[in-house]
């Protein structure tokens, strides 16, 4: 490959130094040798989309196909070990071991199955020895003094590191008060602000907190509850989580992803999913597992947005090989696809499919949005840590804190324990994590020795993106989906260029010209209202209450004799309202009254149907709701039966009385 470059660079220095004077000849003897180029490097992307396929499918033969490195044997030994802790007498598979994290709550137990993983890690001082000096090779190979600044210039980004320090900066705060509120609710207000073992998350390496979250979420979690429900009940696990995040495509008006992409694809395997490219026009396949959680559903939407990705840009005309899948690190093929992510959990993409309806979202929709807003931040926020670069502290993200350990090491770094500080320092010392030194080997981008910093900076761009279009909203209450599909004239133009510009020169066109580069307030605008209820909740002097609350009141159809009983309605039935919006008035307090803006006031509750109830709602609370609305109906009733009987008698008695009278009247007169 390295041949086949240097090659090309000799020719096309002759080819301006010759002399030529025919253009038409220049264009032809130039075209003919990037069709050259190009086949060399989709033949070897072939290859090597072959051999991984196979690996990733369990064949014996898949890793003798590549060309096997230090990285392709780690990663295969992890993904294929069989004999790992899942708790219990049996050994297990990856897969298992992850889905026994997600349910295990005994702490002997959690950290004897972390370390059950962490014995099929390969040797870290092999790797410090030998693979990561490597890269000192390849900056000077390319010409560059530093393995920063070669890293940068794959991440099309020049000083990236610095800004990537400038932006997390910003953003520790909401990072830091997240960790204390883990802290508080796991263990209780003696743990706050000390470390936390990575196995009391339930992860391997603590870099996604997602396994805990019910047991942080708010008081009111309905929508987190209904959504992980309809999840089940739809079976929105493995290929039909790809088919619904395809359906998303639609709704934002793109071309769904081909049937054959999934004809071909496996999702029988371990999550979260890879995707294998053959560098062609519709040769993208998918490995995935079928296991049906709230985080493998966002997953299938990223991947999804990202063969959508590869398929534009592979249409564009002038998108060669080379300007498609060259070797940079580009901030915005994983921003599109993580905002896509985000969008998985927007209301009304919740209510398209049939998770959670947006009759339902706006009563009480700012509890609904920090739900949803908590699950996102524990899978992007705990990937941030605190570290300590050359001249001050600051907070950084995962992706920054690896490449920055891997930077200093190399630059022997002298610390105040005489020598490099290993990366169980760094996260116990400044991310308040407890974890081994090896646990970073668990990333394949950190022993193929790749840099991350494209990662991190998608990241940031992604919420950019979602603030981009949000901010051009009426309200809140606006479908997001439907105007993006109106305007994604600059999300298919920008996905159309491929690698054919830089990325940051493509910046402000897909934010509509807002801004030029990265910055910090699409994350935390995002998530202003996660960030008041951790304040609230981490201030003991502050009394928090539910007064504005309002949880609707779930009824069953009452069957009557003689009568046809009414079908009860399904998840993609929208639910029904009273005429009258006053008979749903619900006691929220003792007075029974809402109170808002210092005025008192009656809250209309509409009435929701839904087959799968809120874990908050206990059954006994429903009933006693049910049965004293009953009552107090029969009650009326009786007082209006009892009334309307009293009417009838004293119009009789009346009736009777004047009846006697003018029957007293003509006898007199006869008389």
């Amino acid at each position: 490959m390295k041949a086949t470059f240097t090659l090309l660079c000799i020719y096309f220095y002759a080819l301006l130094s010759s002399g030529r004077t025919s253009s038409d000849d220049d264009r032809r003897w130039l075209s003919s040798l990037i069709e050259l180029v190009e086949l060399d490097y989709e033949d070897h992307c072939e290859q090597r989309a072959t051999a991984t396929w196979s690996e990733l499918t369990g064949s014996s033969k898949g890793l003798s196909l590549k060309l096997v490195s230090f990285g392709d044997t780690a990663m295969n030994k992890l993904r294929f070990a069989t004999d790992y802790d899942c708790g219990t007498s049996t050994n297990c598979t990856l897969r298992e071991l992850h889905n026994s994290l997600a349910k295990q709550h005994d702490e002997a137990t959690l950290r004897r199955m972390k370390e059950s993983w962490e014995k099929k890690l390969p040797n870290l001082n092999d790797y410090l020895v030998q693979i990561l000096p490597l890269l000192r090779n390849a900056s000077k190979e390319n010409s560059y003094s530093t393995v920063e600044e070669y890293w940068n210039s794959l991440g099309e980004y020049e000083g990236a590191i610095l800004k990537a320090r400038e932006i997390w900066d910003r953003v520790k705060p909401l990072y830091e008060k997240l960790h204390k509120y883990v802290a508080l609710r796991l263990k209780g207000t003696d743990a706050v602000g000390k470390p936390l073992p990575v196995y009391l998350l339930r992860s391997l390496t603590g870099d996604d907190w997602s396994n805990v979250i019910e047991s942080l979420l708010p008081k009111h979690a309905d929508i987190y509850q209904k959504v992980y429900a309809n999840l089940q009940l739809k079976d929105l696990g493995g290929l039909n989580a790809f088919h619904e995040a395809s359906k998303l495509l639609e709704d934002l008006n793109m071309p769904a992803v081909e049937p054959y992409t999934w004809d071909k694809s496996i999702f029988n395997s371990s999550c979260p999913p890879v995707l294998v490219d053959w560098c062609k026009p519709n040769k993208l396949r998918v490995v995935s597992c079928k296991d049906v959680t709230i985080s493998n559903y966002i997953d299938a939407h990223d991947v999804v947005m990202k063969i959508k990705y590869k398929e534009i840009a592979a249409l564009h005309s002038n998108n060669t090989y080379t300007l498609r899948e060259a070797n940079r690190y580009s901030a915005i093929y994983e921003a599109i696809p993580g905002f896509a992510s985000l969008l998985a959990l927007n209301p009304h993409a919740l209510n398209r499919s049939g998770l959670y309806p947006i009759e339902r979202f706006n009563y009480n929709p700012n509890y609904h949005r920090l739900v949803l807003q908590l699950i996102t931040a524990l899978r992007d926020l705990p990937r941030q840590v605190l570290i300590r670069s050359f001249k001050t502290c600051v907070m950084l993200n995962f992706f920054m804190a690896a490449d920055e350990w891997r930077l200093q090491y190399l630059k022997e770094t002298v610390m105040s324990s005489g020598g490099v500080s290993g990366w169980s320092d760094f996260r116990r010392n400044f991310s308040l994590l407890e974890t081994s030194d090896a646990d970073i080997l668990g990333h394949s981008y950190i022993v193929h020795n790749k840099p991350l910093i494209g990662k991190f900076m998608g990241l940031i761009l992604k919420y950019q993106i979602y603030q981009s279009f949000a901010e051009e909203l009426i309200s809140d209450e606006s479908d997001l989906i439907k105007h993006i599909s109106e305007n994604n004239d600059r999300l298919l133009f920008t996905m159309s260029q491929g690698y054919g510009s830089n990325w940051p020169e493509m910046v402000s066109d897909l934010l509509a010209k807002r801004e030029n580069g990265l910055e910090y307030t699409g994350l935390t605008d995002y998530y202003r209202l996660l960030d008041e209820y951790l304040d609230n909740q981490l201030d003991p002097s502050v009394e928090i209450t539910d007064s504005d609350y309002v949880e609707p009141i779930i009824t069953e159809p009452e069957v009557v004799d003689n009568e046809i009983p009414v079908k009860s309605e399904t998840l993609d039935e929208k639910p029904k309202t009273h005429e009258d919006i006053n008979e749903n008035v619900i006691d929220t307090g003792d007075e029974g009254i809402v109170k808002a803006g210092g005025e008192t006031s009656t809250v209309g509750v509409l009435e929701i149907k839904n087959p799968v109830a809120s874990g908050d709602q206990g059954k006994g609370e429903i009933n006693v709701k049910e049965a004293s609305y009953n009552a107090y109906w029969w009650i009326g009733v009786g007082v209006a039966v009892a009334i309307v009987v009293l009417l009838i008698a004293i119009i009789t008695r009346k009736r009777q009385n004047h009846k006697k009278q003018l029957d007293r009247q003509r006898r007199e007169t006869h008389a």
